[in-house]
């Protein structure tokens, strides 16, 4: 059931992943880092890489025979000026996905632990829609 959603579902997973990968060289991580391995960024002084995020189902408006899932993207970045051209670039390189749709970003500013080192967030927020098999209805 749904076999044609899930590779749509699985192809777009892929295509994010390689296209931060190829863009960057950063590494991207899902969901989240290892607590060894960001201990080793942190010892390199190179905080930099990607995090991607699959949100919750919900009924999407239009078709009605599909659903929305959010999608976040958390860039951190230490010791780069350039965090505004790496966020255009991101966004273009994921709007270009099939059905991927951009919703904003979230830029914040990190203290690295118990450290005088600070590095940036950008979230990227997109939302995907997914064809499935039935009519999906939301709440009333």
């Amino acid at each position: 059931m749904n076999e044609k959603s899930k590779r749509l579902m699985a192809e777009q997973k892929d295509q994010i992943f390689s296209s931060l990968e190829k863009y960057s060289g950063l590494k991207v991580y899902e969901d989240e880092i290892a607590e060894d391995e960001e201990e080793e960024l942190l010892n390199l002084e190179k905080y930099n890489f990607y995090t991607l995020a699959m949100g919750n189902f919900r009924p999407a408006q239009e078709p009605a025979k599909s659903i929305a899932q959010d999608i976040v993207i958390d860039y951190y970045s230490e010791n780069r000026d350039d965090v505004d051209d790496v966020t255009i670039d991101v966004i273009s390189l994921i709007s270009a996905i099939k059905g991927m749709r951009f919703n904003g970003t979230q830029k914040d500013r990190l203290r690295v632990k118990d450290m005088d080192r600070y590095i940036d967030r950008v979230s990227f927020l997109f939302r995907r829609v997914i064809p499935i098999e039935c009519m999906v209805r939301g709440s009333l």
